[in-house]
């Protein structure tokens, strides 16, 4: 209820608002109430004033030519639109521009006229009476109604309260529509902080609280991801040691019970399981090293321990090691173009990721099929690819393939093992040695990661005895 109330109840943002636009239209009142006084009390006199003048000075010259005096008053009525009426001392009609003349002035006014020689009356009609000529013994006169003057504006009153109202509807509605979707990105954001991870904002916008809400909703997905990606990391870690403990465990109670013969037989699959293990344990280890190194100083390159090793070597040691690994396998070794450069590279490190391209490669693949390691010299450095002819990955999967622990959906369903781990460790120990890690695959024909690497800084012949 309280939450469905702040929705509807004005808040600070309104207020403020609110308050910007009053100021605005507190200003404008102010300015609109000395515009009308200055229209009101500056032109009226003025105008009345012109028009005197002009009766007496140009009139004044056409008294005694009657046609000529009424096609000035005519001239008049049409140009200027005033109604003139001109009379004698006496009353009788000289000219006149309207259908219905004034009528004479009294014994009184003739008097004041005569002596002021200008009489105003500012209340409607707003008539005129000058005397003609502007001096000296009047002969005639001339009443004239002034044109209307533009009606006053509304009342000041009525005016600012309409404004008001409309500048609240208004400030209402713009503030809701900034109001709302920062609630939803508070709502959230809570919501997300409490552990629901599937909480997202579902704002869209094209304006910059669009583009918050946009970016609100990539971080908690990143996050989401990660933290899935640390939950399976722990499951996949957890099911990969069980099984050789298992073993481990079981090897020890057989010789416990003094069956030395099964014991000894299960000595190799120990070994097996021990390096196994020690593998795992090492690349979760080796993960969590460059990461760090990573954190600590944004940027910076992992910690290695280089040292000049000659490119056929670790070639020759990786092929070695997968034909013990994965005797199921034939594995086709390839070097192109003559001899393979040196490399200032960590020898370990360097090892493990070929030796984790080359795991997958059998892990994913049939049993009989080929695996194939190709090398060849670059101009400044060293390529190697990787090739097998297994089940491949599909396409929206290899995006998130170097990501740490993610496992695609079809090496799940073989149960092939790991933590997924291999691919973004190994091309993260590339990238630290200056090099790039490419991959291209298609679901059941095979993949294909191709690595690239610089050769030591003036190097010259292979070193021997390395």
């Amino acid at each position: 209820m309280s939450t469905r109330r702040s929705r509807l109840l004005p808040g600070r943002l309104l207020l403020r608002i609110y308050l910007v636009g009053l100021a605005q239209l507190l200003l404008i009142a102010f300015a609109f109430n000395l515009a009308r006084k200055y229209a009101e009390e500056g032109n009226r006199p003025r105008f009345s004033e012109r028009a005197a003048s002009y009766a007496v000075s140009s009139w004044a010259l056409f008294l005694d030519q009657p046609e000529k005096l009424q096609e000035v008053v005519n001239e008049a009525g049409q140009q200027l639109r005033m109604q003139v009426t001109i009379r004698t001392a006496d009353g009788q009609l000289i000219a006149s521009n309207v259908s219905s003349p004034r009528p004479p002035l009294s014994v009184e006014e003739l008097r004041r006229l005569e002596q002021e020689r200008m009489l105003s009356n500012p209340e409607p009609p707003h008539l005129v009476r000058v005397a003609i000529p502007k001096t000296g013994t009047m002969r005639a006169y001339a009443t004239i109604d002034l044109p209307k003057p533009p009606g006053p504006p509304p009342d000041l009153g009525i005016m600012l309260a309409v404004v008001l109202g409309c500048t609240a509807i208004t400030s209402i509605v713009f503030a809701r529509s900034l109001a709302v979707p920062l609630q939803k990105l508070a709502e959230a954001a809570r919501a997300f902080g409490a552990g629901t991870l599937n909480a997202r904002t579902g704002v869209r916008r094209r304006d910059e609280l669009g583009q918050v809400a946009e970016a609100f909703d990539e971080m908690a997905e990143r996050i989401t991801h990660l933290l899935r990606s640390q939950k399976e990391l722990l499951a996949n870690v957890s099911h990969e040691l069980r099984t050789p403990l298992s073993r481990i465990r079981v090897a020890l109670d057989l010789a416990n019970e003094g069956d030395a013969t099964l014991a000894r037989e299960s000595l190799a699959d120990i070994a097996e399981d021990l390096n196994e293990l020690e593998r795992l344990v090492s690349d979760v280890l080796t993960a969590a090293r460059l990461d760090l190194a990573t954190e600590q100083t944004p940027g910076a390159t992992p910690p290695l321990r280089r040292e000049l090793v000659e490119a056929q070597t670790l070639v020759d040691k990786a092929a070695a090691r997968f034909r013990s690994t994965h005797p199921v396998h034939r594995l086709e070794v390839r070097v192109d173009e003559g001899t393979l450069p040196v490399l200032e590279a960590d020898p370990v490190l360097l090892r493990r990721a070929l030796d984790n391209l080359l795991d997958n490669a059998g892990k994913y693949s049939e049993p009989q099929t080929t695996v194939r390691l190709l090398a060849r010299p670059l101009e400044h450095g060293l390529q190697v690819e990787v090739r097998d002819e297994g089940i491949g990955i599909d396409p929206n999967d290899l995006p998130h393939l170097f990501t740490p622990f993610f496992r695609s959906d079809r090496s799940r369903a073989r149960k092939t093992g790991g933590v997924g781990l291999g691919l973004a460790l190994a091309r993260r120990i590339i990238v630290a040695h200056g090099g790039t890690l490419t991959l291209e695959s298609q679901p059941d024909q095979g993949t294909t990661i191709r690595i690239t690497l610089p050769a030591a800084p003036e190097a010259g012949q292979p070193l021997t005895g390395t």
